[in-house]
């Protein structure tokens, strides 16, 4: 059934093809609108225009309803069939001509060019998918139910052209273009993250899965972007981070390393996709801090030694992102607090303790206390106050008062007694 305008009013739409059009006719009517919004949108179309060509279309799918087969008509599936593949052969020439315009771009400028004419592509294209409900809706439901998976919706046969027939052509360009914006910022440049983003997002709106097209699929972005951006992080944090303790401490280490995973969270929330962020900082946290674990264990001694409640602080920060990276701290924590304890006893030993019996071991219990406390105050300031690092403590304590013995406390309790002797004579 025929579809009529009633307001109808420019010279447009009195041009507009009678209902038993051809298709000849019905097509050069809607091509000349299609070249209208997918090169001169901006320009805007008006609402009267805009439905001389759905009614169009309407009109071509639906004018023949004889020779029904079981589920569709057969006459409206061969004009469908002969619109869809037209439409086929409109975006493929359309990108066509987007290509040949880009065979010499490079880097930001090919990037520039290309996200401009994805914004007018897909806008163009959500607004010609629109004008085409029938066939959405009822051929195009129709056909994939019947198991022609390669049958789209309008907008994602855009896409899907798109992806084959353009992208195709210059995603390796695409892809190294982004890598050496991110390189560039890495290294303190500032660039047009925006641009970065939008596309970005492009090749994630790339990704389709044929036996569901709601569904959203990584595959393009993965392939294309996320592989080669791991591989390239990996390679530029070895890099730096080899080259930079060569010339810096350890703990001017620690702030960079610490800065540089700030850095990496950052840029997974300005423009790459959400799922790149486990392992993208995956990939940075065994660079940056399984690789030269070993440094900052061995360094912890000096750092607890001096108080360096900073250094701490980060090298606690930094080794809890990786597995087992607290244990060998925790284990040289525990022989800090027992060789501490024994410090602590020593002292007590040598300088003498005035009084009976009762207060050495008053004295005693006081210097153990001190010793507890100390490093129990150094676990909530630099380690937050970590279960592993509280056991640690207590156990060290724990084994220091049982190797101590009675033999060490007769000692103490004779030095005093001696001490008292002396004071008499």
């Amino acid at each position: 059934m025929a579809m009529n305008l009633s307001a109808a009013s420019n010279n447009a739409d009195q041009q507009m093809p009678p209902a038993s059009a051809d298709f000849a006719m019905a097509w050069a009517f809607l091509e000349e609108g299609l070249d209208h919004i997918m090169t001169r949108l901006q320009k805007g179309i008006s609402y009267s225009k805009y439905m001389c060509l759905s009614i169009v279309a309407y009109n071509y799918c639906t004018s023949s309803r004889t020779h029904h087969t079981v589920g569709f008509p057969a006459g409206a599936s061969l004009r469908c069939s002969e619109l869809y593949n037209k439409l086929i052969q409109y975006f493929i020439a359309h990108l066509e001509d987007l290509k040949e315009q880009s065979d010499f771009l490079q880097d930001e400028v090919l990037l520039r060019y290309y996200a401009g004419e994805w914004d007018r592509y897909t806008a163009g294209s959500k607004y010609i998918n629109r004008l085409f409900p029938y066939l959405n809706c009822h051929w195009v439901k129709y056909e994939r139910n019947e198991g022609r998976k390669a049958i789209y919706p309008v907008y994602t046969l855009a896409l899907v052209l798109w992806k084959t027939n353009f992208f195709s052509h210059m995603q390796g360009n695409l892809a190294s273009a982004i890598l050496r914006l991110i390189e560039r910022q890495r290294n303190g440049e500032s660039i047009d993250q925006d641009l970065v983003k939008k596309v970005v997002d492009s090749f994630v709106s790339l990704g389709l899965d044929d036996t569901d097209i709601n569904k959203a699929s990584l595959d393009v972005y993965r392939e294309h972007l996320e592989i080669p951006l791991l591989e390239d992080t990996e390679r530029y944090y070895e890099q730096e981070s080899k080259a930079f303790l060569a010339e810096n401490s350890i703990s001017d280490y620690l702030k960079k390393a610490e800065e540089r995973l700030q850095e990496e969270e950052d840029r997974v929330d300005r423009y790459l996709n959400a799922e790149t962020r486990k392992q993208l900082i995956g990939k940075c946290e065994h660079v940056l801090i399984r690789q030269h674990a070993e440094l900052m264990w061995e360094s912890f001694q000096t750092f607890l030694d001096n108080d360096r409640d900073e250094d701490l602080q980060r090298m606690y920060a930094l080794l809890s992102r990786i597995p087992e990276g607290l244990e060998p701290l925790r284990k040289r924590f525990a022989e800090h607090v027992k060789k501490a304890g024994r410090i602590a006893v020593s002292n007590l030993v040598g300088e003498g303790v005035d009084g009976a019996d009762g207060l050495v071991l008053q004295a005693y219990m006081n210097v153990l206390s001190d010793v507890h406390l100390k490093n129990s105050e150094t676990v909530s300031r630099c380690f937050e106050g970590d279960a592993g690092f509280v056991a640690s403590l207590d156990k060290a304590c724990r084994d220091f008062v049982n190797a101590i013995g009675p033999s060490t406390i007769k000692a103490i309790q004779l030095v005093a007694r001696y001490a008292n002797s002396f004071e008499q004579e």
